[in-house]
């Protein structure tokens, strides 16, 4: 898997959103984990940002999501600060120990903001990882 970095604003100073992102990705059953976590919005399951940015440190494979389910957490974002989110295409391949090394071998997407400054990108398919780029 080849990844790309990217500003985390257009040439328009606009800010390119998880969403933005996601707008690309076709509809899919692969399962999302979210690994790492730092940002404003509204946290899923009727948790507190804090509560929730604490269950995604404390869980070893990170919080599991569908499809569905990231979408609309991406939507009621504000700004992400940090965080690291994977796609595989079941649980079993997402394994805590090797994507804490940045061992993506089993992930189909992964997308990580460093900092509010950049995105690093990462898709198994060519074709998809030219749609996400598009978002730029």
């Amino acid at each position: 898997m080849k990844f790309v970095t990217l500003p985390s604003f257009r040439k328009n100073d606009s800010l390119v959103q998880l969403t933005d992102l996601l707008t690309v990705v076709p509809e899919n059953n692969w399962t999302w984990a979210i690994l790492d976590f730092y940002g404003i919005g509204h946290a899923p399951n009727n948790l507190s940002m804090d509560d929730f940015e604490k269950l995604v440190r404390s869980s070893p494979h990170g919080v599991f999501m569908t499809w569905s389910e990231l979408n609309e957490f991406s939507n009621s974002l504000e700004q992400i600060y940090d965080c690291l989110i994977i796609a595989a295409k079941s649980p079993q391949d997402i394994r805590g120990d090797q994507l804490k090394k940045e061992i993506f071998d089993n992930c189909e997407v992964v997308i990580e903001m460093f900092d509010s400054t950049k995105w690093s990108i990462g898709a198994k398919e060519k074709a998809l990882m030219e749609k996400i780029l598009s978002v730029y």
